[in-house]
């Protein structure tokens, strides 16, 4: 007799997948201050010891959906063909800029972030300084253990640095 991949789950159990998150920290930034950025940097330190990460800003819509446990990645999906007559006009909406600075060691307490872009001159368009506690990610859900721990952060249109 051959049995093949049969598996009885009790009400309560949850499978615990090797789905990973890295640890790191999103940046979102608005577009009206990302479309005069060529560069950004983003320096992140906690206990004496500090981490410097090139961010890859990209342009984005905010309906793209995101991979878990990566928000910057995301997934296309084929759809099928549409006429265009089928096709609902709809207004643009501002896209955000996202960057994702993988920092394998990222801890679950305070650490202290400065976020600098520059534009195609090399001159410095926004250098800010926030605080904020990475939190952890559970990509496979809060039953299973916690990947790595994440931060995100926000640059408004005004050039302000905020958590999200």
């Amino acid at each position: 007799m051959l049995l093949t991949g049969c598996g009885v789950f009790a009400g309560d159990t949850h499978l615990c997948t090797l789905i990973d998150a890295p640890a790191g920290i999103r940046v979102e930034v608005h577009p009206e201050l990302a479309n005069r950025v060529a560069d950004a940097a983003l320096t992140v330190c906690w206990d004496d010891a500090c981490h410097k990460r090139t961010l890859q800003l990209r342009k984005t819509s905010p309906d793209e959906p995101a991979t878990p446990g990566n928000p910057v990645m995301t997934t296309e999906s084929a759809t099928a063909a549409e006429s265009p007559a089928a096709r609902t006009p709809q207004t643009p909406e501002p896209s955000i800029w996202p960057g994702f600075a993988i920092i394998s060691d990222l801890p679950g307490k305070p650490i202290h972030v400065t976020l600098v872009l520059k534009n195609q001159r090399g001159a410095t368009v926004l250098n800010r300084q926030i605080s904020t506690t990475p939190q952890p990610t559970y990509p496979n859900g809060r039953n299973c253990s916690p990947a790595g721990h994440q931060a995100r952060l926000m640059v408004t249109e005004e050039g302000s640095l905020i958590p999200r």
